[in-house]
């Protein structure tokens, strides 16, 4: 069992079921149906088992030279039981989603989808890669957000979080050219330099821009303006920080406080659903 676990990458896949368990609370305005949680939170959690077992597949062979005590080339999990186990995980998501709704079911069938595609061939094409690491990051809130009635702060959520992730995830390139370029890795980086900020930029931007509209149409309150303005003052100061000095150390110092940031703007999309 403990191999299984290993194997899924547990915490992981815990930490992904809270995020769709927030995106639901917040489309439901925190009036909390428990078997719709109990839904969103394990049809998350097999889907991104399945993810994580199917990049362990493909990976067994570097994983072999990187990773030797992983349960695959330990040997501790057989290749066949390995891929018998994804699509088991795989049927119970896809089941469990159609208990919510037919949303949910779409945004399922797609992140498999993805998380497949991901693993096979864009995990070490990051022009994609990067794109697909955004997506699947954001749509975890959404697809909580469609077991609820209130979609729309969610699909903000899912736009800003699939734009800044997009941008912090070319920055990380950023600060791995060197052992990128090593492993065979192709990333925008390598391919245009310091120019790939300025793309990394402008998604970070988007995403503030698209940040305030909750409280435009109505749907949030002043405190999540507030929380959210700051926000974007810190996404917008890092971001022209790394611009002015495009180097490894900075870079590398961005790339953590963008991910602080985007905590703060989840915060802020939280304290709006409950009207603080």
């Amino acid at each position: 069992m403990g191999s299984y676990l290993e194997l899924i990458r547990v915490k992981n896949c815990i930490t992904a079921s809270v995020g769709g368990i927030i995106g639901y609370l917040i489309s439901s305005n925190f009036e909390i149906d428990i078997l719709k949680c109990i839904l969103v939170f394990f049809v998350v959690f097999f889907v991104s088992a399945y993810g994580n077992v199917i990049n362990d597949i493909f990976d067994i062979e570097i994983d072999r030279i990187n990773k030797p005590y992983r349960p695959l080339p330990s040997g501790k999990i057989k290749l066949n039981e390995a891929k018998t186990f994804s699509a088991i995980l795989l049927i119970f998501g896809l089941a469990l989603s159609v208990f919510i709704n037919i949303y949910a079911l779409i945004i399922a069938v797609v992140n498999a989808f993805f998380l497949y595609l991901y693993a096979k061939r864009y995990k070490r094409y990051k022009p994609i890669g990067n794109f697909i690491i955004g997506y699947l990051t954001g749509s975890v809130f959404l697809f909580g957000g469609v077991a609820g009635e209130n979609v729309m702060p969610v699909v903000v959520l899912f736009l800003c979080s699939l734009l800044s992730i997009w941008g912090r995830e070319i920055v990380k390139d950023f600060e791995d050219m060197e052992g990128d370029k090593k492993e065979g890795v192709v990333s925008l980086p390598i391919k245009y330099g310091k120019k790939a900020l300025y793309f990394a930029t402008f998604l970070v931007i988007f995403a503030v821009i698209l940040s305030p509209l909750p409280c435009l149409f109505g749907i949030f309150g002043v405190y999540y303006m507030i929380l959210v303005a700051i926000c974007d003052i810190l996404f917008i100061y890092v971001m022209v920080l790394l611009l002015k000095n495009p180097d490894k150390e900075t870079s590398s110092k961005v790339s953590k406080f963008l991910k602080i940031i985007m905590n703060i703007v989840l915060l802020a999309f939280i304290v709006g659903a409950i009207r603080i």
